[in-house]
């Protein structure tokens, strides 16, 4: 992984250097409102847009660049959010501004902006679902994603002598409404470093070219990101008789790609624990499903169906990244405990077929009905052996709250559902709990919202056994 720019945040745009930046980016809601401010700080930005709006009436209703002597590389970019306080709005309008306007500026040779957001955001009580709590680490994030070149570009970069993995050398944020104290400033600053580093552990693989991101690139890519992070700690497992006894239905989809020892799957289970453990609040299961490429198996996706198909593996990489991220920031409130089960589900004569009885860890006979459904296959034995260890933590009367989540691309629900957006699908306890609504709570703070699933009878009776030779 690249090192982030480098980022600082301001209070008032007169902290600016003009050395420091070589392009200014303000972003507001209506231009209108803007050129009314009365904040002495932003005056000459406001005072230097004048004779561009007089002549045109369009003029700062999108992105636009002018150059002005006032801003470090004269470069000063308007980047319009529009509404924030209507029924649709949401905090997504902030990165958005901030990631366009950004992205204009690399794209008029500026690699150290600073953006200034000028105007001040709703109250809780003017908008109805929006969440503006977390704006400034959505900003930040906004633009670090704008700076952030691919793994495949940066490794072609590499092998080419080309010098540029990183679009972006320094971020400034500029806060000039006094909303956010400079406390509050570092804190998202921190917080958002952490978590794009673990973005891009989670997107370097889980975007990554198919035949580079193998089961053991993954686990190794892994293992390299969390080394020497505080309370992390790194396993793996890629015996394959080790595999066969302690998740057979993994062991049984990854069948077909024994033939080729590169594309053998593997296990990966990453541990955190609190620096504090007095104030660890709950410990959290993940699972990840981690499928490297499916071809669909014996049950061949056709046409042009497997296009896309390296990605089915950031159920697991967005684990990986989710401990990352949680080491970086060294949470007190939260133990994890995660396993990622990496896959090819490929096709040959070795293949998974379709009218197979598998047992699983737990001793329940699953009947293979299709094996394009090969993510359930890879994560029950994982989420058999955190029920294990959660009940053995109850019998030596650790009792804790604790939950068990899976992550995976279950592209068919949840595209047909809901387009591109996340769902949570979870059953009665977790429910009762309230943990899909905290995810949907958390994603609207940092727009990323989620949508919320509810399981019905019909999810059960569908895979109900029919016969007795199978119990699922």
């Amino acid at each position: 992984m690249t090192v982030l720019p480098q980022i600082r945040v301001h209070a008032n745009l007169g902290d600016l250097s003009s050395d420091s930046h070589d392009a200014l980016v303000v972003v507001y809601s209506e231009f209108a409102d803007f050129c009314t401010l009365q904040n002495a700080s932003i005056s000459q930005v406001i005072e230097a847009v004048q004779p561009f709006a007089k002549v045109d009436k369009e003029f700062g209703k999108s992105v636009v660049l002018v150059p002005s002597a006032t801003v470090g590389g004269g470069r000063l970019i308007l980047s319009p959010m529009g509404s924030l306080a209507d029924d649709t709005d949401d905090v997504r309008k902030i990165a958005d501004a901030v990631k366009a306007g950004v992205l204009r500026a690399t794209e008029a040779g500026a690699r150290r902006p600073a953006i200034c957001v000028a105007q001040g955001l709703p109250s809780a009580d003017e908008v109805a679902d929006a969440d503006y709590s977390r704006w400034v680490e959505v900003a930040l994030l906004a633009a670090l994603d704008a700076s952030y070149v691919t793994l495949v570009v940066r490794e072609h970069r590499q092998n080419t002598g080309a010098a540029v993995l990183e679009k972006l050398e320094s971020i400034e944020l500029v806060v000039v409404d006094g909303s956010v104290t400079a406390t509050e400033l570092e804190r998202a600053v921190q917080r958002a470093s952490a978590i794009e580093t673990g973005r891009r552990l989670t997107v370097d693989m889980g975007y990554g070219d198919a035949q580079r991101m193998t089961p053991y690139n993954c686990a190794q890519t892994i293992q390299d990101a969390v080394k020497g992070v505080a309370g992390v700690s790194y396993e793996e497992i890629k015996d394959l008789d080790v595999i066969k006894r302690e998740y057979p239905l993994l062991y049984n989809s990854a069948r077909a790609s024994f033939s080729e020892a590169s594309t053998w799957p593997c296990v990966v289970k990453l541990e955190y624990r609190s620096p504090v453990p007095a104030e660890v609040k709950e410990h959290l299961y993940l699972v990840g499903k981690g499928v490297t490429y499916d071809t669909g198996g014996i049950t061949l996706k056709i046409g042009a169906a497997m296009r896309g198909m390296s990605r089915d593996k950031l159920g697991a990489c967005g684990v990986a990244g989710f401990v990352l991220a949680t080491g970086l920031i060294q949470e007190r409130s939260v133990d994890l405990s995660c396993i990622l089960a990496f896959e090819r589900n490929s096709i040959g004569p070795n293949a998974l077929l379709p009218d197979e009885v598998v047992v699983s860890r737990a001793g329940v006979r699953v009947l293979i009905n299709d094996t394009d459904a090969e993510g359930r296959l890879v994560m029950t034995d994982p989420v058999a052996e955190c029920r294990e260890r959660i009940v053995a933590a109850r019998a030596q009367g650790d009792r804790k709250p604790a939950a068990i989540y899976t992550a995976a691309t279950l592209t068919g629900h949840v595209i047909r559902a809901y387009g591109w957006y996340g769902a949570t699908v979870a059953n009665g306890p977790a429910r009762r709990g309230g943990f899909d609504r905290r995810l949907a709570v958390s994603g609207l703070a940092y727009g990323d919202p989620f949508e919320n699933s509810i399981m019905r009878r019909e999810d059960y009776s569908l895979v109900a056994s029919k016969t007795d030779r199978e119990d699922v």
